[in-house]
């Protein structure tokens, strides 16, 4: 799974801020709310909500499907664990497979697993609109990712992965670490560090530069974006998207209208 489905989310999520941001902007003068003790109880709640569901979740996981046998979940067999996963995957039982992908990463100690199990666990959250287990479904990403990590520093996808997790999550909860605000771009920039062509570091470092309004380097990072996918109609969007927040209609136009020239 390539991480297309988190785009949207990462877009999303700073709009959702920017709207609570404006909320409490606009009522400031009509009462004096103590908006970081209600952040505080909202994320409690989401966490022991969530929390609670997604652990009775993994507990019935064995029966969500009669296609593999639950005692496969204490299986050491890695060969029927792996056709396990297959076979999951191929029914879009993401969950049931991110929990035998992260057994048998463990097993197999190998940071490629724990690759496959994190983005198991992201591609349950995304195949619906909505889910009650997101900050867990975020959480165990996450999880697997850093153990990922720890086990290849080298693996520039699971970076990638990693930052959006962090970005994701620091939306959903307030960061104990205020450092976590910072991470997603310091990974991002270490996966450009090692290899400039990263298309998925770029793209995010791109994303986060306009969400800063630090709208020139956005346009360099697309436009690098450009020149090593020039079929691809997204970023010409991108491009004209950033040139209209900037006020420049006629720059903005013009990656419109190349956008519109690819068939």
């Amino acid at each position: 799974m390539k991480i297309s489905y988190i785009k949207a989310t990462l877009w999303v999520a700073f709009f959702f801020l920017i709207t609570i941001l404006s909320f409490i902007g606009f009522n400031r003068k009509e009462a004096n709310y103590d908006f970081k003790n209600l952040a505080d109880k909202k994320n409690t709640a989401m966490q022991i909500q969530t929390q609670s569901e997604f652990e009775s979740t993994l507990k019935n996981i064995g029966s969500s499907t009669n296609v593999v046998k639950p005692d496969v979940l204490n299986s050491n067999d890695t060969n029927r664990l792996l056709l396990s996963i297959q076979l999951l995957d191929t029914m879009k039982q993401y969950l049931y497979a991110g929990v035998l992908a992260e057994r048998l990463a463990k097993i197999q100690n190998n940071d490629s697993r724990y690759l496959q199990a994190a983005r198991f666990y992201l591609m349950e959250l995304y195949k619906h609109d909505e889910s009650s287990n997101e900050l867990m479904l975020t959480k165990k990403s996450k999880e697997n990712l850093e153990k990922c990590l720890t086990l290849n520093p080298n693996n520039l996808d699971a970076k990638v992965d990693l930052a959006v997790c962090v970005y994701n999550l620091n939306k959903m909860q307030t960061p104990e670490d205020q450092m976590d605000l910072m991470k997603p771009a310091l990974l991002l920039r270490e996966v450009i560090a090692v290899d400039s062509n990263h298309l998925d570091g770029l793209y995010y470092l791109g994303k986060l530069a306009v969400e800063s309004n630090q709208f020139e380097k956005a346009i360099v990072r697309f436009k690098k974006l450009v020149s090593l996918q020039p079929q691809n109609r997204e970023f010409y969007l991108e491009l004209s998207q950033i040139y209209a927040m900037m006020g420049n209609k006629e720059e903005s136009k013009l990656w419109e209208n190349k956008a519109q020239s690819i068939k």
